[in-house]
């Protein structure tokens, strides 16, 4: 019986430290520590050690144990890891030799060609269950699990298996069937998927700027805008006016940027930007100031803008119109009442008068 126990307690201490082995491996993993910014920056200050203390402030290993030495111990007997313990078991690090990669885009676009989408698991399902299924699919080395979340961090019931090489990941991919439970998981490259998800976003953005674009025509024209340049303090926007009243342009709007070194001047619908810009070529202002012509995408962000502003002026302008309309009706309102209170108390008189 006592021999058993043993034996049982032996089997429990195996399953700890093999899973506090892969928890740090993983942290210290090609896949993650390239990319975790708080544990690079812990790296630079001392030689590539990280105290188990600080290790253990990661949620995940401090479920697994809470001890530092049973964590040091579980280092230390894994002789062929990726990780090491120092001699006082207080600190661990990624072994040197172990060289590790640099973040470029590169190394990215490399992990993207071993990995693989999948779709179908259910959005309760925690990391630890999404661990252990990628852990049960015993033919793959899976280095990475990336679920996708929503924007309030809920799991989409997506994510990324990242693959240990590409072949592993292309013999998952032509694997028949792949279940989570009863379900069949839908696969495909990451690579593909995503290059599907920028043509969406791409064509969302064009629908966007479309519908923008027609909301700024209903205001603005475009060909009628003019980029003023090399403005100073001095130059105000009365300024501006009066150069462009001395060129006989017919200005609706002048706006000064925020940068203070140049303005937009939008004219009237009358004469074309490109045509009053040619006629002043040879000519010269007080204010040095130069005038020149937006790039068609620059014309119609700031055109988009002015009418954002337009909007909201209409908008101020409407609700402080109902805002009048409210107060006069209740005005009408109250002198209704006092007449009727007033013509009410003069029958009363004239009845108490009878």
């Amino acid at each position: 019986m006592e021999s058993t126990d043993v034996k049982s307690v032996e089997n429990v201490n195996d399953e700890v430290d093999s899973k506090i082995l892969k928890q740090l491996e993983y942290y210290f993993s090609d896949t993650n520590l390239p990319y975790d910014k708080f544990l690079q920056n812990e790296i630079k200050e001392d030689d590539g050690w990280v105290k188990i203390s600080v290790l253990l402030t990661f949620k995940r290993l401090a479920s697994i144990s809470k001890d530092p030495l049973v964590i040091a111990n579980a280092i230390q007997k894994a002789t062929s890891s990726i990780v090491e313990v120092n001699e006082n078991k207080d600190k661990i690090r990624r072994k040197p030799e172990k060289v590790i990669p640099i973040a470029d885009q590169e190394y990215l676009n490399e992990m993207i060609e071993r990995s693989i989408y999948c779709k179908g698991f259910p959005k309760t399902a925690t990391m630890d269950e999404l661990l252990d299924y990628a852990a049960s699919l015993k033919d793959f080395k899976i280095t990475k699990v990336i679920p996708r979340k929503q924007k309030t961090k809920e799991f989409k019931g997506t994510l990324y298996f990242t693959f240990e090489t590409k072949e592993q990941a292309e013999a998952f991919l032509k694997l028949e069937s792949v279940k989570y439970g009863d379900v069949e998981l839908e696969r495909e490259w990451e690579k593909d998927f995503l290059d599907q998800k920028k043509v969406e976003y791409d064509q969302k953005l064009a629908r966007k700027d479309q519908k923008q674009k027609a909301e700024t025509e209903k205001y603005f024209k475009k060909g009628y805008l003019i980029k003023a340049d090399n403005l100073t303090d001095a130059v105000s926007v009365d300024k501006i006016k009066e150069i462009c009243s001395s060129y006989e342009w017919q200005v609706a709007f002048v706006k000064i940027n925020e940068d203070k070194l140049s303005a937009w001047i939008r004219l009237k619908p009358v004469t074309i930007a490109e045509e009053l810009l040619k006629n002043i070529a040879d000519k010269t202002n007080d204010l040095n100031i130069t005038f020149s012509l937006p790039e068609d995408s620059v014309e119609q962000s700031v055109l988009n803008e002015m009418t954002k502003e337009m909007k909201g002026i209409l908008q101020m302008k409407d609700k402080m119109k109902r805002e009048r309309n409210k107060n006069k009706g209740a005005k009408r309102f109250n002198n209704k009442r006092k007449n009727e209170d007033s013509n009410s108390a003069n029958k009363k008189l004239k009845t108490n008068g009878n």
